[in-house]
């Protein structure tokens, strides 16, 4: 299983606004001319394209485990393998205001989340042909991973969408001196709410994933086939 890959993204607009009349915020700085409460939210997910490939032997599968550090014990030789590309990836459109006398504020205008696959592989060992009680064991066996991966995200998206529409519209405005960090600053906040959710849910893919690959598992699904 590939590990998340974790993208951010951002988009700054930069707008002079005229401070003579303002309000002072507490820290003696103008206040922001937006709260920052109104944010437009975009969730994406996907299932994954799912593709089948069986011209891997074991010793090539095994290479392949390696790569995605999935952990199955240094003598496991795998003649199945499903391997999803977990994907997490923000982007945050920001509105910046110059506040003067090298000041700014910065609110979030935006956010965009796609969560889920990009595409789901799974491995079966060329050792054995297609319709074989070896290879269709083997198919179940990683078919139960697919679902694992697909009914986990679907389970975990709807909290991760309340989430974030929840949680955007309370952050900022964030005051620096720099436009650059006031954004920077702004996506690190909503990250920080945003991604241990992801994460959460990684873990519980993993997990659930464990199950289901145990020895005694193992010795139960070889014990329906004979050419082993």
């Amino acid at each position: 299983m590939k590990f998340p890959v974790f993208l951010f993204l951002f988009f700054v607009g930069l707008l002079l606004c005229l401070t003579g009349q303002e309000a002072w915020a507490k820290n003696g700085w103008p206040t922001c001319p937006e709260d920052g409460r109104s944010v437009e939210i975009y969730m994406e997910t996907s299932m994954g394209n799912l593709r089948y490939q069986n011209g891997f032997n074991p010793a090539q599968l095994s290479r392949i485990k390696n790569k995605v550090r999935r952990q199955m014990g240094p003598l496991w030789v795998p003649n199945g393998l499903t391997v999803a590309d977990e994907n997490y990836n923000l982007e945050l459109r920001t509105q910046i205001y110059q506040l003067g006398r090298d000041r700014y504020c910065a609110v979030i205008k935006s956010a965009k989340l796609f969560i889920g696959y990009r595409n789901i592989n799974v491995y079966i060992s060329s050792k054995y042909p297609q319709g074989s009680c070896e290879y269709e064991s083997i198919l179940n066996h990683e078919n139960i991973h697919v679902q694992i991966f697909r009914d986990t995200l679907y389970r975990h998206a709807n909290s991760i969408e309340s989430a974030i529409r929840k949680k955007a519209p309370r952050i900022g405005p964030v005051y620096l001196r720099s436009p650059n960090a006031a954004s920077q600053k702004l996506r690190d906040l909503l990250d920080a709410q945003i991604r241990p959710l992801f994460k959460r849910m990684s873990s519980a893919i993993s997990r659930k994933n464990a199950r289901i690959d145990t020895k005694a598992n193992y010795r139960r699904e070889q014990a329906m086939c004979s050419n082993w």
